[in-house]
């Protein structure tokens, strides 16, 4: 077995690969993966045939793995570890101090194995579509691209990472992206996103305004059933969500290597990106 750099050659095998990896998310295509990172896939082969492959993003100390994906016949023989190991190495390398992951529930032995933490749960939760709520009056302000810099200024410093580059990606797909903000700076931002089934809600992160963030993302969805997946210490936002009608389906690990300082604050993300990006 060869671990290699991701060639554009390998993006047919990739693509399907990833979109048969069982997650219950609107996953980040792998176009998007690689145009964010370039150099952030590496795919392993054997007998000069690629079998998987391992997506990654640098936030600065704060590393993302985004997919470990192993072809079927090929599993249970040290693939995917080897993949994540390179992926880590590489990351470390570029100056991280940290390496996170979301694992389903089922790959959490296997991260485990490879040193990785258990951190919190990340409870996937969905409300169909519903009357729309009031929204709640607040400093809400829509979100620009010149807004970026100071929003992603936030976000690191409760998220763990430099993730501006996702941000700026995401604003143009993000019809709806509103900020919380007055004369103290950046409270909040929230951003929501139309998938294939309905809408996608994150990031959101804030230190107030919560509901009002929320309110506003519901007032343009309409009746439009909602995703989102949020960090189980995160009580607030649980009490939040219950009471507007979203509902867990789906759970997943998040899990951290190396440096603890780096695991940000979770208690202040009420959605995260995708398990692609954190």
């Amino acid at each position: 077995m060869h671990i290699r750099p991701f060639d554009r050659e390998d993006t047919a095998f990739a693509s399907r690969l990833c979109e048969d990896k069982g997650r219950a998310f609107p996953a980040l295509d792998l176009q998007t993966l690689i145009a964010l990172e370039p150099k952030g896939c590496f795919v392993a082969e054997e007998d000069g045939e690629p079998i998987g492959l391992v997506t990654f993003l640098a936030y600065g100390k704060l590393g993302w793995i985004g997919n470990v994906v192993v072809s079927g016949e090929h599993r249970g023989r040290g693939c995917g570890r080897a993949l994540l190991d390179a992926a880590v190495s590489c990351l470390l390398d570029r100056g991280a101090r940290t390496v996170g992951l979301d694992a389903t529930l089922q790959a959490v032995p296997f991260c485990s194995r490879a040193r990785f933490f258990p951190a919190f749960e990340v409870l996937h939760m969905r409300r169909a579509g519903q009357e729309t709520p009031q929204t709640v009056a607040d400093s809400l302000v829509p979100m620009q691209p010149k807004d970026v810099h100071s929003v992603a200024m936030f976000d690191w410093a409760h998220f763990g990472g430099r993730r501006q580059r996702v941000l700026r990606h995401l604003l143009p797909r993000s019809p709806v992206a509103v900020v919380a903000q007055d004369a103290t700076g950046v409270g909040g931002y929230l951003m929501a996103r139309p998938g294939a089934t309905g809408w996608i809600i994150g990031p959101w992160v804030c230190v107030r305004s919560a509901e009002a963030l929320l309110t506003a993302a519901l007032a343009h969805v309409g009746t439009d059933p909602v995703i989102l997946a949020v960090p189980k210490v995160n009580e607030d936002a649980l009490r939040l969500l219950r009471a507007y009608g979203f509902r867990v389906f789906y759970r997943e690990m998040r899990m951290y290597y190396g440096d603890q300082e780096g695991c940000g604050h979770p208690q202040r993300i009420y959605a995260i990106a995708c398990p692609e990006a954190g």
